[in-house]
């Protein structure tokens, strides 16, 4: 099984540097403008996924539509970004100020909120579920969070670490899976492609 991961183009809560914004927050035009061209990259490789998922996040939600529009999405709150609680629409340089040791433990909990280590149990469950179902190729329109917590867990890193991967707006990762005599087993194909200049892999690598 092939898994291509979308993180959403850039939006208002990054642009304003909050700790995580909310599910109501939506794409700046610069963010637009990087889902939209992502979907100009991707489609000479014919990338045609059995299934589509996408966070119940608005910035993600509209990511995909401008990517791959007009496909048959599902909407999974397990793909969600972290529940930030209290705090999620606070600066992040604030949020710091005052919880200084907060990523010391990814079992610390936002106020209000969740705990990095519960955001990674959800999206790895989500995971787990579609490597139980017969399926070839899985699009999934997520966040930074849970994306980082997908390649830890596929690449056997703790939470410890947290987040060890932090892919650019609007790019795809790819994971490939296959199936051994002791489960799955994945291999992160390419990280963070798209059209940015920066980018130096080749999708099919």
């Amino acid at each position: 099984m092939i898994l291509y991961l979308v993180r959403h183009g850039y939006s208002i809560a990054n642009q304003k540097r909050l700790v995580t914004g909310t599910p109501t927050d939506y794409l700046t035009t610069m963010g637009r403008e990087q889902a939209a061209r992502l979907g100009e990259w991707l489609l000479p490789y014919g990338i045609l996924p059995d299934r589509y998922f996408v966070s119940q996040w608005g910035r993600a939600r509209e990511t995909a539509e401008l990517v791959f529009p007009g496909s048959a999405w599902t909407v999974d709150h397990r793909l969600g970004e972290t529940d930030a609680g209290e705090v999620a629409d606070l600066p992040l340089q604030d949020f710091l100020a005052n919880y200084s040791e907060f990523h010391a433990d990814p079992t610390n909990k936002y106020p209000g909120g969740e705990s990095h280590f519960e955001l990674n149990y959800r999206v790895v469950s989500w995971l787990d579920e579609q490597l139980a179902s017969s399926c070839e190729s899985i699009l999934a329109v997520t966040h930074s969070g849970p994306i980082s917590c997908l390649l830890q867990y596929v690449l056997k890193m703790d939470m410890s670490v947290f987040p060890a991967f932090v892919p650019m707006h609007a790019t795809v990762t790819i994971v490939r899976f296959s199936q051994t005599n002791s489960g799955w087993c994945g291999r992160l194909v390419g990280f963070s492609l798209g059209p940015q200049a920066t980018v130096q892999a080749v999708i099919n690598g």
